[in-house]
């Protein structure tokens, strides 16, 4: 069972990169309405993937319609992308998207362990005829025949198949069979010498060759058989049966089939007089007659250019593969945590109350080596858990992509710092946020009709702008966008229906933003697809707040809105200022510490309304005494007896007013427990704890929430 787990695990982790792969490349190639040839093949060579490893689950209906797919891009890659007019181009575009869709919504369902849709046929009728209209009537069997199945040929050498496979008869050995081996087999060429041998105990050697010829010698041949097949040709029928024992008894053939020189050359004089008789017929059908049924010389001429490039970007991608290894979120969180607790006894070891005193040089020299390669440990470790947010931003391309069209408002998405790395579980959890903030700058923000925002001065084309930076300690994620913008009168009336603000107070620009992340709140009066189900930015409010972010929005009526998140860079392990006040020892994360200073009572003014202000550079601080905060028993009061810590966190700043430094400390943050925090203690600036070196638990603060308890 654990095999299949593992292999259930790795196809579905290929299966998910794939998917984004593809929908990077084909949102790319919307935007310049076209294919590349680059692109081209590696959505053929992604369809073939799909195929294969869909085959080998034994996932039959995804095989299944990456096989047609795949079919069809090989028509693609035969014609190239100017033999497609271009308003069938979007109908292209639109049915690979259906296709991922179809991809990700039966890959949901294995991971949920729910059965998967066997009803694809009018998903495959729509594909079907949709490559029909593509390959044009003339050659329908082509695709077919020349990849996958070569069903055409199956059927006992009709001339129409043989004719394609001309390039590989031989009017010395007439009789031929074209051979598939399965699926991501690999090692073609050696199974097709394998097979060569099997052959030789039922036909004697004169009596038959086989084509590539190079098989034994050259690897590169591979890429030929997966892509063509690989050719048997016999001097007679006869032997051609009694070889068929053979390749139906190796072990890794898919299928094969038969075809006949003599077929091929009346299909080609047949071709011939068809074309002679319609010229007008045949400058259109010219391009695929040729290469389909090119002479013998030019496909042996092609053939090794075809793999070579096959060969090189095999290797490219087998590079890739080896440098990167996947590993399970749990093992790293299992490492990180054992990291901590490294940092943890190193501290104990160094600062243990039995050294005090004593003068211990080479003591001291190692504790400094250990803490730098404990700082080294932990750097690594929490690196590896770093990603590039880019992933989660290509997701939202899409998003805005089919909402542009559904909504019919044509909007771009401007991607920037999508490399920023922001820890792995961090990604997971403002995924969801990033999406619901995205959607409704879609449907609230940008306006409906083109004619509007150009009234406004606007460009006619909506834009949102998704932004990623980091700040040493953590990171900022901006959405923009240049829509509406908040109708501030008609949040303040819904808020107030709502009973979440009272009639006749006088609430400020920026509490009145704050009623969208309200529990319960939406803006949108009609239900549609993507928003107004009560689902609103509270949901991503809790979310962030879940990993320690804030959301912030800000907007400006007719000109658009923001929403800022901003989120720890990583929970585990931080520097802290280790401060006490009385008996108790808190700390102080140093991300947010400003500046450390010592000031007497003289320097405070004394505010109304704010209490105690202090002036640092042309500006007035208020003090936060810690002692008076927390009601701490001890301790001192004057200011010349203690210490100012001029702390920041986001766009608030304040002093906080301790007794004494104890000094700086690496800590592990150890999230409080979920019953605590029913207690509401997140609110009193409390953001979780550290065990100390001697032993004993120091309270971290969360500078933001203090500021917000104090105002």
């Amino acid at each position: 069972m654990g095999m299949g787990n593992d292999m259930m695990e790795a196809y579905l982790f290929e299966m998910h990169s794939m998917l984004e792969q593809l929908d990077d490349l084909i949102l790319s190639s919307e935007q310049a309405k076209t294919f590349s040839q680059e692109a081209v093949n590696e959505i053929f060579r992604i369809m073939h993937t799909i195929k294969g490893s869909s085959a080998m689950m034994e996932f039959n209906s995804l095989m299944t319609i990456a096989h047609r797919i795949e079919d069809m891009f090989f028509v693609i890659r035969e014609k190239t992308m100017d033999a497609i007019p271009e308003d069938m181009r979007s109908d292209l575009f639109d049915l690979i998207f259906e296709s991922i869709d179809f991809f990700r919504s039966e890959i949901e369902k294995i991971e949920s362990d729910q059965p998967l849709s066997n009803d694809i046929d009018t998903f495959l009728n729509k594909i079907n005829t949709f490559a029909n209209k593509i390959s044009g009537e003339a050659s329908e069997e082509a695709p077919a025949a020349a990849e996958g199945g070569a069903p055409a040929a199956a059927e006992g050498g009709t001339p129409a198949a043989s004719g394609e496979l001309m390039a590989y008869a031989s009017a010395d050995f007439p009789y031929g069979l074209q051979v598939y081996f399965d699926e991501g087999a690999g090692m073609e060429n050696l199974r097709a010498m394998m097979l060569v041998n099997a052959v030789k105990e039922y036909v004697d050697e004169s009596q038959f060759d086989f084509y590539p010829a190079d098989v034994q010698l050259n690897p590169d041949t591979a890429a030929f058989i997966v892509d063509n097949g690989f050719f048997l040709r016999f001097k007679t029928d006869a032997d051609r049966t009694a070889a068929d024992a053979a390749v139906r008894d190796t072990g890794s053939v898919r299928e094969f089939s038969p075809f006949d020189y003599a077929a091929g050359i009346a299909a080609q004089a047949s071709a011939a007089a068809a074309a002679e008789s319609a010229p007008a017929q045949q400058s259109e059908a010219a391009p695929v007659q040729q290469s389909e049924a090119a002479p013998a010389a030019a496909a042996a001429e092609s053939a090794p250019a075809q793999q070579s490039a096959a060969a090189q970007t095999a290797a490219k991608h087998q590079a890739v593969k080896e440098s990167l290894i996947s590993v399970s979120l749990n093992k790293l969180q299992a490492l990180m945590d054992v990291v901590s607790e490294i940092v943890i006894t190193e501290a104990q070891v160094t600062a243990s109350p039995d050294l005090k005193g004593l003068k211990l040089d080479n003591f001291t020299k190692s504790a400094r080596q250990l803490r730098s390669l404990t700082d080294n440990l932990q750097d690594v470790a929490m690196s590896l858990r770093m990603v590039p947010i880019s992933g989660t931003f290509q997701k939202m391309k899409r998003i805005v992509r089919d909402m542009s069209k559904k909504l019919d408002r044509e909007t771009n998405l401007i991607l920037e710092g999508e490399n920023t790395e922001v820890d792995k579980t961090i990604v997971d959890s403002i995924s969801d946020p990033i999406m619901h903030i995205v959607r409704n700058s879609m449907d609230h923000g940008i306006e409906e009709r083109k004619e509007d925002r150009i009234a406004l001065g606007k460009d006619p084309v909506g834009q949102i702008i998704l932004a990623a930076r980091q700040t040493g300690s953590e990171i900022i994620i901006e959405i923009i966008d240049d829509g509406r913008g908040v109708n501030e009168e008609a949040v303040l009336n819904k808020a107030i229906r709502q009973g979440l603000a009272q009639p006749g107070v006088d609430y400020s620009h920026k509490d009145i933003l704050n009623f969208l992340l309200m529990p319960g709140f939406s803006t949108n009066t009609e239900v549609t697809e993507y928003s107004g189900r009560g689902v609103g930015m509270d949901v991503v409010k809790s979310n962030v707040e879940s990993v320690g972010g804030t959301v912030t929005i800000t907007s400006e009526l007719g000109k658009g809105m923001t929403t800022t998140l901003r989120i720890p860079l990583t929970m585990a392990i931080m520097d802290g200022m280790e401060v006490s006040v009385g008996e108790s020892i808190f700390t102080v994360p140093i991300a947010n510490i400003r500046q450390i200073f010592k000031a007497s009572d003289m320097h405070i003014v004394q505010d109304e309304t704010h209490g105690e202000m202090i002036k640092i550079v042309d500006n007035f601080y208020s003090i936060v005494r810690a002692k008076g905060f927390y009601q701490i028993e001890g301790g001192v009061d004057n200011l010349d007896e203690g210490v100012l810590l001029w702390v920041e966190s986001g766009d608030n700043s304040f002093c906080l007013f301790v007794d004494q430094l104890i000094g700086e400390q690496q800590v592990v943050v150890k999230i409080l427990p979920e019953y605590v925090n029913n207690f509401g203690i997140k609110s009193a600036g409390i953001s979780g704890c550290t065990i100390l070196g001697d032993g004993s638990i120091s309270i971290i603060l969360d500078v933001a929430n203090i500021y917000a308890a104090q105002n």
